[in-house]
């Protein structure tokens, strides 16, 4: 049972450690308040409905970004078939 418990909280802690990446990504970069901020938010104090605006600040900006990157591929197609 113990292992089941630990396995969960690494998975939730690897999950969780992606996420503050993609949203530090999505912020341009942060500085040290906001990784506390991030920190207080995950771990210290959790905060899922702050952690629930966090991952729909990163999933608005990957989806952007893919947006741009579809757009961007499909210049290039159209282009080379020119």
């Amino acid at each position: 049972m113990w292992v089941n418990v630990a396995q969960w909280q690494s998975k939730r802690q690897y999950a969780d450690d992606a996420l503050k990446f993609r949203t530090i990504r999505s912020w341009g970069g942060c500085n040290a308040n906001d990784i506390l901020w991030l920190n207080k938010v995950f771990d210290l104090h959790r905060d899922e409905k702050a952690i629930e605006w966090v991952r729909k600040q990163a999933d608005g900006y990957d989806t952007s970004l893919k947006t741009v990157a579809d757009s961007l591929m499909q210049e290039s197609v159209k282009s080379e078939s020119d």
